[in-house]
């Protein structure tokens, strides 16, 4: 039986691997189309940024080296590749004054998880002097224009439960509740929004 098992897992973890490195060829492939196009005609917002061809180009060799890194089975650097071109899309954004639902959510959810680091390093306090900002944060998310994706009307549909939740968080500080459960039921949310976002 545990042969059994244990067979089945092998086959699970390979299809997911083979899965991952379908996914991210296309990525490839996708951002290089976009990017050869975009070099030609630079969308409108980012005419003015001298560094936007380095910035394609950086973004490219990201998903480049995620792809590599998943075909060799190197799960958490490629992890930190996607991380990192995410990042650096982020960044573009802001860098052009471009704000996205992406961004906003890539700033909540970077407050959020700074929250919980602080209360995971017993800094209880610092914690709580990073809510306020979370509500700021929570308010960019509401005000940044959406793409119009195939997960748009999910993405507007978590939006009251998102702001319930971070609504939640002003009243741990104030009442002086448990703000971990608070942010521990808050980040999972987050994580979900955000992945609509993209």
């Amino acid at each position: 039986m545990k042969r059994s098992s244990a067979f089945v897992s092998v086959i699970f973890l390979a299809a997911t691997a083979a899965a991952a490195a379908g996914e991210a060829a296309e990525a490839e492939r996708l951002w290089t189309g976009l990017a050869k196009e975009s070099f030609a005609t630079v969308p409108e917002g980012y005419a003015g940024d001298p560094a936007w061809a380095q910035r394609l180009e950086d973004i490219r060799l990201n998903i480049v080296r995620m792809g590599k890194e998943i075909s060799a089975d190197q799960w958490r650097p490629a992890f930190l590749s996607c991380t990192h071109a995410r990042n650096l899309l982020a960044n573009t954004h802001e860098a052009d004054g471009v704000t996205l639902a992406i961004d906003a959510m890539t700033v909540l959810r970077k407050k959020v998880g700074f929250a919980r680091g602080l209360l995971a390093a017993g800094k209880p306090e610092k914690a709580r002097a990073l809510v306020e900002s979370i509500l700021e944060a929570r308010g960019g998310v509401l005000l940044a224009p959406l793409l119009d994706t195939p997960s748009r009307t999910a993405y507007q549909e978590a939006l009251p439960e998102l702001c319930q939740v971070v609504d939640s968080l002003t009243g741990a500080v104030r009442g002086g509740s448990d703000l971990k459960a608070a942010l521990d039921r808050l980040a999972p949310l987050v994580e979900r929004v955000y992945e609509l976002a993209i």
